[in-house]
């Protein structure tokens, strides 16, 4: 078997590994190419240079063949390629960008990328046009994940410096009549598994002539009818890619909206039928504070500016005794921000706490971030003691969390490590709705929640574990 093949073998059998997002799905870090399908990078010298070539625009300045690098993947083994290559030593634009030797209308396009540094700096570009910001540190729209200077940047979804992050995108190119522009080119974007741009129209070529077609033409705004590769930007940076293809489609209407399974739902049994808790719209399903919650660029956001007297949540309208739960949780942190810990609030029940609050929770808790276990609140007070969370935790990252709980055991892991396995007394378990805890607080506080999924009746065995 050739060595691209074997690569793109391998990415296809990538698994759970701590600090990595969970992979093999249709949409997300891992994401396989289906049916009708092109691979265009799975980390080999072979098929970056049968497949790529440089885009040789006004500020060109390197020379074939491609000088980016093969180099390591850091997270899960094998290669990825690198955009290093001396001609953009300095940040200079366009001087050695890469664009695929095959150009396209309307498509499906999945990418990979890694940022090693701090700043570092790179860019997707959809028919060699328009641009998907990749670019570590910057939240404005010209940052990370923005369709770039048209819309807000989804920062939150980051997975974060040295970890894989993905773009899946689904592109409608604009479309003439007799020349003219009657339909702009639309694009629905995924970042990491959530929908954060819902076909988008864009309006045109942003940068200058350096930037790719059409750049040059009446200052960006002169989009012609000609179809164009899939770029990726090298501005003197350490930004590695991998796992990226490419399906052509033919969308007739201008509609680019599209869902496709998350990445953890492969992982889980045939047998359980999978209950998504979050619609990726709005709290529909839920019931919290509405000064304290709300749905931002597909996730749930729990925050508090001014004190919280009492803690409160966001819960189910309906309630669930046996169950797998998974969820992916990220704290915000700074100097502002207290390091409070959050948790999932489960198998007890809902009461009126301090300060009116209605949103409060009485039983147990199943914390993390800065703090683990299980905490039975307004009853035994501490039941479990944190074990391994504090080794695991990503601070200020996405975490992954299972919980996983059959008749009176609960158990709960993060990021691929199990924390507890612990059985209590029947009496203190019930059937009640899930929650997610903004803690009582003095300081401000955020937390974001992301691919909350659900299953009943659960098998035996967690499925983010990969091994005791």
């Amino acid at each position: 078997m050739p060595r691209s093949q074997m690569l793109a073998l391998a990415l296809l059998m990538i698994g759970i590994s701590v600090g990595a997002p969970l992979t093999t799905a249709d949409v997300g870090v891992g994401a396989r190419p289906g049916a009708g399908a092109e691979m265009l990078l799975d980390g080999s010298r072979e098929m970056l240079d049968e497949k790529w070539t440089y885009w040789e625009g006004p500020g060109f300045r390197s020379a074939l063949p491609i000088k980016w690098k093969i180099v390591e993947d850091p997270v899960d083994g094998g290669t990825a390629v690198m955009t290093d290559d001396p001609a953009a030593a300095g940040g200079r634009f366009g001087a050695a960008d890469i664009v695929t030797k095959r150009a396209y209308r309307d498509f499906r396009l999945h990418v990979e990328f890694l940022i090693m540094n701090p700043g570092g700096n790179s860019g997707v570009y959809l028919q060699n046009r328009h641009e998907i910001q990749v670019l570590d540190g910057d939240n404005t729209s010209h940052g990370m994940g923005a369709i770039i200077n048209e819309s807000e940047s989804p920062y939150v979804a980051y997975n974060g410096l040295g970890r894989w992050n993905s773009y899946d995108v689904v592109f409608r190119a604009a479309r003439f009549k007799d020349g003219v522009r009657v339909e702009k080119a639309r694009a629905t974007v995924y970042f990491n598994g959530q929908k954060v741009h819902s076909d988008f129209e864009i309006n045109q070529v942003w940068g200058g002539p350096n930037s790719g077609i059409d750049g040059g033409n009446d200052g960006g705004k002169g989009i012609s009818d000609t179809p164009g590769g899939i770029k990726l930007q090298c501005e003197g940076h350490d930004v590695r890619y991998r796992n990226t293809w490419i399906r052509e489609l033919d969308l007739k209407d201008p509609e680019t909206d599209f869902n496709e399974p998350l990445a953890v739902e492969s992982k889980l049994p045939a047998t359980e039928k999978v209950i998504p808790l979050f619609n990726g719209k709005d709290l529909s399903g839920w019931n919290g504070d509405p000064q304290r919650w709300s749905a931002v660029n597909g996730m749930i956001r729990g925050a508090n500016n001014g004190p919280v007297a009492s803690s409160t949540y966001l819960f189910t309208d309906k309630k669930y005794r046996e169950f797998r739960l998974l969820l992916e949780v990220k704290q915000t942190m700074s100097e502002r921000h207290s390091t409070m810990h959050s948790a999932v609030a489960v198998l007890g029940e809902r009461f009126t706490d301090v300060g009116d609050n209605p949103f409060g929770f009485r039983g147990p808790l199943l914390m993390f971030c800065h703090d683990w276990g299980i905490w039975d609140a307004h009853r035994r007070n501490r039941v479990v003691p944190a074990g391994d969370g504090s080794q695991v935790e990503l601070q200020g990252q996405w975490n992954q969390i299972e919980v996983l709980v059959r008749g009176d055991r609960i158990r709960f892991a993060a990021n691929g490590r199990e924390i507890f396995d612990f059985t209590d007394q029947p009496e203190m378990l019930q059937s009640s709705p899930i929650g997610l805890q903004l803690h009582s607080n003095d300081r401000p506080q955020e937390y974001h929640f992301r691919s909350l999924l659900l299953t009943e009746n659960p098998g035996e065995e967690l499925v983010t574990v990969s091994e005791k």
